[in-house]
C-alpha cells in the first residue's frame, strides 16, 4: 500500500489545483481529529497532555488550511479532493474502533478510546505526511510538513505506549487495530486514485 500512496501523492503533486484540494482535505481531516478529542476527553478541563494534543491538531488544521490558501493564491478555497471518502475513513475507523475496545473490555473506556483511535491515525499519518513531503514541489509546504510531522510524533510515542500497557491488561494488542485502520483506509486511497486520475485526464484533454 505505500507504494500506491507515494503514486497518487506524486500525482496529484503534479497538479497545483489538485494539491489544493488536498491540502484542504488534510486540514479537514485535521480537524475532525481535533473536534473529537475537545467532544470526549477535553470536553471539561482536560489535562495538560491533552490539551497539547489538542493544540496541535487544530493548529494543523490551520497549517494545511494556510497552505491551500498559499498554493491557490487566494483565501477562499472551499474545494476538496475525495472529501467523503477521507470523512468516512476516520468517522468510520473511529466508530468501529470503538466498538471493538468496547468488545475487548466489557465497558466504555473514553479514554482507552481516545487512546487507540489517536494511535492508529497517528500511525497513518507518519506515513502519509512524509510521503507527501517528498512528492510536493512546494519548498513552503515541505517545511510546514516537517514541523508537523515533528509534533506530531512528540506526543505519539506516549500515547501510543499508554494505548498498549492498557491493551496488554485486557489481553490484547495494537495489531488488530491496525490491521482494522488498514482495511478502511485502503477504501480512501481507492477513491483518491480514482479522483486524481479523473482529474489529470480531464485536465490532459481540455
Amino acid at each position: 500500500m505505500r507504494d500506491r500512496i507515494q503514486t497518487v501523492l506524486r500525482q496529484l503533486a503534479q497538479s497545483p489545483e489538485l494539491e489544493v484540494r488536498w491540502l484542504h482535505t488534510l486540514s479537514l481531516l485535521e480537524f475532525i481529529g481535533a473536534r473529537k478529542i475537545s467532544r470526549t476527553v477535553a470536553d471539561r478541563h482536560p489535562s495538560l497532555e491533552v490539551l497539547g494534543h489538542l493544540a496541535d491538531e487544530t493548529r494543523h488544521a490551520f497549517t494545511f488550511k494556510q497552505l491551500a490558501c498559499e498554493v491557490a493564491g487566494r483565501e477562499d478555497v472551499t474545494e476538496f479532493l475525495s472529501v467523503g471518502a477521507a470523512s468516512a475513513w476516520f468517522q468510520s475507523l473511529d466508530r468501529q474502533l470503538a466498538e471493538w475496545v468496547t468488545g475487548v473490555t466489557g465497558t466504555t473506556d473514553v479514554y482507552l478510546h481516545y487512546l487507540l483511535t489517536t494511535s492508529v491515525v497517528e500511525r497513518r499519518a507518519m506515513v502519509l505526511y512524509p510521503l507527501y513531503k517528498a512528492a510536493t514541489r512546494h519548498t513552503v509546504v515541505r517545511e510546514e510538513l516537517g514541523r508537523v510531522v515533528v509534533e506530531e510524533q512528540s506526543h505519539r510515542r506516549a500515547i501510543e505506549d499508554a494505548c498498549t500497557e492498557r491493551l496488554t491488561k485486557v489481553g490484547t494488542t495494537l495489531e488488530p487495530a491496525l490491521a482494522l485502520e488498514e482495511r478502511l483506509f485502503e477504501t480512501f486511497l481507492t477513491q483518491l486514485e480514482k479522483d486524481v486520475a479523473q482529474a489529470l485526464a480531464g485536465a490532459q484533454a481540455a
